[in-house]
């Protein structure tokens, strides 16, 4: 009897770290979304002022050949 409930208690101590290892493999996940996420962003910001000196100079060019 005794030796199952050590099995038992064994079991619920391994459940236990599993849970807790997956939250915190989900937290470490968010994380580098989350940088992802805001160094994609920046990318992008820098992305739309190139091509807004692009337009402005693919005018400037449009409008000298007139």
């Amino acid at each position: 009897m005794n030796e199952s409930k050590n099995v038992l208690s064994l079991q619920v101590a391994r459940e236990r770290a599993r849970q807790a290892k997956a939250a915190s493999d989900r937290q470490i996940s968010k994380r580098s979304n989350q940088r992802l996420l805001e160094r994609l962003e920046a990318e992008n910001a820098k992305l739309r002022d190139c091509v807004g000196e692009l337009m402005l100079e693919i005018q400037a060019l449009h409008d000298g050949t007139k």
